[in-house]
């Protein structure tokens, strides 16, 4: 039988009476509503993102777009709601270069699925980011058709 050291086994006695800390707390309620989980390639899928406090206060947060397959991150993009649904760099999803900033929510109506995304199983993960508190993902599995 191992004999245990005494100041070891009081450290560990000591240990067991401290209380966990508390989780770290998220930065707001983030919440995303998008119309369905099989958007067609081409069309408009406008996209709707909320932060608040628990209370329902609105919190100055930024938001991106991550596209992932099998978990792994293949794109990101950054929304750009003010944007001409038409014109090219909303087509191609590169009007803007840094995430968009808002106050408690965010509707992207210029959100369009590329082509070459019909028939993968993929996520939209939409990042929150509050200064100062951290970030929330949102994630929304999709699976674009023609």
């Amino acid at each position: 039988m191992k004999r245990v050291c005494p100041a070891l086994a009081a450290l560990i006695a000591a240990a067991a009476f401290v209380p966990a800390a508390p989780a770290a707390a998220a930065p707001c309620v983030a919440k995303l509503r998008a119309p369905t989980h099989h958007p067609k390639a081409g069309k408009l899928w406008p996209v709707v993102v909320t932060c608040r406090t628990p209370s329902g206060k609105p919190v100055r947060a930024t938001a991106k777009y991550q596209f992932l397959y099998n978990g792994q991150v293949v794109r990101t993009a950054y929304p750009s709601p003010n944007a001409d649904p038409n014109s090219t760099c909303s087509r191609k999803g590169d009007c803007r270069h840094t995430p968009y900033p808002f106050k408690g929510r965010m509707r992207d109506g210029t959100f369009i699925w590329p082509r070459r995304a019909v028939g993968f199983p993929l996520t939209l993960r939409v990042v929150v980011h509050v200064r100062g508190k951290g970030s929330v993902n949102l994630d929304y599995a999709v699976k674009v058709h023609r």
